[in-house]
């Protein structure tokens, strides 16, 4: 294999040059050269970012001080992606990587009128989608039709934005609670809005099946927009819902919560007790993630303090 058919000289135009060198570096390193010739070796970009998703979060932790072992075999006859080791406390650590399912090559041009939506005083995260085609008489009247809809609507609803003619405009949907009290965006695709949460439950799923038993095992899922910590959040913990059993947050009318339909559901999937997220941005050189610990968690406390230094990174 010549050196332009290498994993890090055929796709290195399309990551950070710092991470890049970093990792050039772990050549002949006791503990992380597995990986670097396993990256060497990739030879289609999904493979490799497969394989750079596993190396971002070695670097991380050993930036974290952490001592790193690369697929641990398993009893059930699978390999764990990584080990974490510090002082004398053990991490089991599964990354995940969510494809992205996004047209390649497309950029909606966002018009600053939609940013008027960002003004309603309402606690909501909402999912907008429009035509890119439309012209501004067009789009002024769709920011006017989901203003009105965004007032009134309740958790997971979804509306359909028409002309006069009934020609659709685009979408809005009422996706989860927003603590800031105010409406935040998530831009949706022109065509419609993806459900990811099936993939990443299968992605959870597969993760669980490499589980070192009896340790304490994380999964992380990585996806390539930042958006997605809510998608992974809610694939662990399950879709937002309205709670009328429970007593509301004061100021607000109704309870929000968790539907059952999360990863850690009541007695499901017990051996999972950490579940993470981190941004798969090739060109930034910082770690970006979240960490979440399952309600009632029992493992040991030193074990969650690893955790969370390492991986609650926002």
């Amino acid at each position: 294999m010549t050196p332009s058919e290498l994993g890090l000289d055929r796709f290195a135009h399309d990551l950070n040059p710092a991470i890049v060198g970093m990792i050039r570096t772990w050549q002949g390193d006791t503990e992380l050269d597995p990986l670097y010739h396993r990256l060497q070796a990739r030879k289609n970009r999904r493979g490799f970012l497969d394989s750079f998703a596993e190396a971002l979060v070695a670097l991380h932790a050993r930036r974290c001080g952490c001592s790193i072992q690369i697929e641990v075999p398993t009893p059930s006859g699978k390999t764990c992606d990584l080990l974490l080791q510090r002082d004398g406390v053990r991490l089991f650590v599964h990354v995940k990587r969510l494809g992205s399912s996004r047209p390649k090559n497309r950029r909606l041009k966002i018009s600053s009128r939609l940013r008027i939506l960002e003004q309603i005083e309402r606690p909501w995260v909402v999912k907008i989608r429009w035509k890119e085609e439309l012209q501004d008489e067009a789009m002024q009247f769709y920011v006017t039709q989901a203003a009105s809809f965004i007032e009134t609507a309740r958790l997971g609803d979804e509306h359909v934005v028409r002309d006069e003619e009934g020609t659709e405009l685009g979408g809005v949907k009422i996706v989860s609670p927003n603590d800031e009290k105010r409406v935040s965006l998530v831009i949706g695709f022109p065509s419609g809005f993806v459900d990811e949460l099936p993939r990443i439950d299968r992605l959870l799923h597969r993760a669980q099946k490499q589980f070192m038993p009896k340790e304490a095992n994380l999964i992380l899922v990585c996806t390539p927009y930042i958006q997605g910590s809510g998608d992974v959040e809610s694939a662990f913990l399950g879709s937002h819902i309205e709670r009328w059993d429970e007593h509301p947050a004061k100021g607000s009318r109704v309870a929000h919560g968790r539907c059952s339909d999360g990863f850690w559901q009541p007695n499901q999937m017990l051996e999972s007790q950490l579940g993470g997220w981190f941004w798969l941005a090739p060109m930034h050189d910082e770690y970006q993630g979240k960490l979440w610990v399952r309600d009632d968690c029992t493992l040991d406390s030193d074990v969650i303090d690893l955790a969370q230094d390492i991986f609650a990174g926002i």
